[in-house]
């Protein structure tokens, strides 16, 4: 009988040794992942900054055009979840010159498509100069004009009419939309209305397209206006 249970014993002790040297060694595998998992976030985020910028080439080209420069990444392949910057790179805001979407964006590119006005009673105008240069668009061209002159509402019914409307228009036969089709070597004048936070016209040009579908755009400010802040009903 004593046998018995001194077996018993020691077999359920060699359990429990078992059982904490598997624990250990679990506690172990973990620890080495998630130094692992913290050690590729920090590549990722290299790699990330560097699939986000203009390349070299781009920058001097801009620089002779006077004009400054950013990529901007198709959300269908990058916005993921991967991306540490939210919206995958595929939002620009000219007035902070970041990617995030979380910093006023003011314009995107998806599918092949660029536009602006992204949430909230916030929208936005493009029109499509064709192989304009970039520094020849000032204050004298048609749709600047229109665009420089226009006064967003600032009680919200109105700016959501507004926002309908900026599906497409036309003014003056210069037609404005909040989405236009990407045309490689083609210029565009912007207005972007982020109530609270921002009224910005920009003259961009789309300088090349690359093999992931990136964008290299070159822009000029024309004019930042007096932020609009909405009367809220």
């Amino acid at each position: 009988m004593r046998i018995v249970l001194l077996s018993v014993c020691l077999a359920v002790l060699f359990s429990v040794a078992a059982e904490a040297q598997t624990r250990r060694e679990t506690i172990e595998k973990f620890t080495a992942l998630e130094q692992r998992i913290e050690a590729d976030k920090i590549e990722l985020a290299r790699l990330e900054q560097s699939i986000l910028q203009p390349d070299k080439a781009d920058i001097i080209a801009a620089e002779k055009e006077n004009a400054k420069v950013f990529r901007i990444l198709p959300r269908e392949k990058y916005d993921q979840g991967f991306f540490a910057v939210r919206g995958g790179g595929a939002f620009y805001s000219f007035i902070n010159e970041s990617h995030n979407y979380n910093e006023t964006p003011q314009i995107s590119l998806e599918q092949n498509y660029l536009q602006v006005g992204f949430y909230g009673a916030s929208y936005g105008f493009l029109t499509d100069l064709g192989s304009v240069e970039l520094a020849k668009i000032d204050g004298k061209a048609k749709s600047v004009i229109f665009l420089a002159n226009y006064r967003p509402p600032l009680d919200e019914p109105k700016a959501r009419i507004e926002q309908t409307r900026s599906r497409g228009f036309e003014n003056e036969n210069v037609s404005y939309k909040s989405r236009l089709p990407v045309i490689v070597g083609n210029s565009y004048v912007l207005r972007a209305v982020s109530y609270d936070e921002a009224d910005t016209l920009v003259a961009l040009k789309i300088y090349r397209k690359d093999t992931d579908g990136s964008l290299i755009i070159f822009w000029r400010l024309l004019e930042n206006f007096e932020k609009p802040t909405l009367a809220r009903k």
